[in-house]
């Protein structure tokens, strides 16, 4: 009603600007919270391999550095939430009790997480051994006796515009080592950033011509004889343009991955700058047995990684491979049919993968193979690398493998947390 007063009403307003309570980190988030089951996973790991790079001893001058421990664990948890940045986690630090409870106290910041993890790659190939060692020596799985290898193509961190051809290349080259000093007035340190832009850009340039001869062989073995001048990528020179699920070609690196069919566990992996995954196999096989002292009964894989030479080393060492037999339209006709030599060892795989028993045991692959794929693209965010060069993105391909595992473990309950180890049931 016109005129009438608005009546007075009691309301609870926050005041920002009061003392908090005083509570620890410990009860910051409950019992039952999924970050305590990541800590008690990561705390059990033999993370020996990590701590040699510790120069910080009792006693002597420095710093301490920070555990390896808290940092693997924040990645795991990371990625547990689909986070695969640096920066990401590190922005989660500020804002959420969880990373509160794992950090306790300590301070992390992106580029400790990004340089814990581009420098640790051999430490998270030889952590997957040993998570499989101490596995099966407690009883928890058996001895892998069936392995399954596949390979996605992985995002790089390079645009198609930074694929420039020789001539472009010399250029910018010649630009930046022609770049005079900051204008006057300048500060030190930004006289200082710009004489690290100027030395970061002729490297990239001087990798980038070096990239160019294999791209150039690359271009000769493409089918049908791809025409044009090779380029290189000046924001990651070792990046190359693949075939990306969708169809479309985009920078990416080519990742691959073994693991157990029994128990789906990551064994092993490896990044490479080839598109194609039958160059792929031999390698796997020959580096699963020489570290990890594995020879497997059978080797699951797809039709692309279909390689005589390589099927015929691995039935004459007693491996069966079990990859599905070319279609029928793709067969040569009788007479340009070349027969196969009378104790040839791929014929062995053709007449397996003829039978009912093997085909369904290559069936096993999909679930093993493209699963752990698909987790570590889609639950874990590695659908883009935030790294650039091979070597770099191998440590982050081999981490999000380490988490994985990890996580595999904490969501099927194989992991024990009164005892701090992995149980894991066949």
């Amino acid at each position: 009603m016109a005129g009438s007063k608005r009546p007075r009403v009691r309301v609870l307003r926050p005041k920002r600007t009061q003392v908090l309570a005083a509570r620890t980190y410990e009860q910051l988030v409950d019992r039952e919270h999924s970050v305590r089951a990541v800590w008690a996973a990561v705390e059990a790991l033999d993370m020996s391999d990590f701590e040699r790079a510790i120069r910080a001893r009792p006693h002597h001058a420095g710093r301490a550095a920070v555990d390896p421990r808290l940092l693997l664990a924040l990645w795991v948890y990371g990625q547990m939430e689909g986070l695969s940045s640096a920066h990401a986690i590190a922005a989660r630090l500020r804002t959420d009790v969880a990373y509160w409870w794992l950090c306790g106290g300590v301070n992390v910041s992106a580029h400790t997480l990004s340089s814990f993890m581009t420098r640790s790659g051999p430490a998270f190939r030889a952590l997957l051994g040993k998570m499989l060692d101490e596995l099966c020596s407690r009883g928890a799985v058996h001895r892998p006796r069936r392995l399954a290898q596949d390979g996605t193509r992985v995002r790089a961190s390079a645009g198609a515009a930074s694929f420039h051809r020789k001539a472009t290349l010399q250029k910018r080259a010649a630009v930046a080592a022609a770049a005079g000093p900051c204008q006057q007035g300048a500060s030190t340190k930004a006289r200082a950033a710009r004489k690290r832009a100027r030395a970061d850009l002729q490297a990239r340039a001087a990798l980038a011509l070096a990239a160019l001869p294999a791209a150039a062989r690359r271009k000769q073995r493409a089918k049908g004889g791809a025409h044009g001048e090779p380029r290189a990528s000046l924001t990651d020179p070792q990046a190359q343009v693949m075939r990306m699920p969708d169809g479309g070609f985009r920078p990416a690196y080519n990742a691959q991955a073994v693991s157990d069919v029994e128990s789906r566990l990551a064994l092993a992996g490896r990044v490479t700058d080839e598109g194609a995954d039958a160059a792929q196999l031999l390698p796997m096989v020959q580096w699963v047995a020489r570290v990890l002292g594995l020879r497997p009964d059978a080797w699951l894989v797809d039709g692309a990684y279909r390689n005589l030479k390589a099927f015929s080393a691995l039935e004459s060492q007693g491996i069966r491979v079990f990859s599905p037999l070319p279609a029928r339209k793709n067969l040569l006709p009788p007479e340009g049919r070349r027969r196969g030599q009378r104790g040839d060892p791929s014929n062995a795989w053709r007449a397996r993968m003829q039978t009912p028993a093997g085909k369904r045991t290559y069936a096993q692959r999909a679930p093993t193979a493209e699963l752990l794929n698909a987790q570590v693209k889609e639950r874990q965010g590695l659908r883009r690398l935030h790294v650039r060069g091979r070597k770099r993105a191998e440590a982050a391909w081999l981490l999000a493998l380490v988490a994985h595992n990890l996580l595999l473990a904490i969501a099927q309950g194989w992991f024990d947390e009164s005892e701090g180890s992995f149980l894991l049931t066949p």
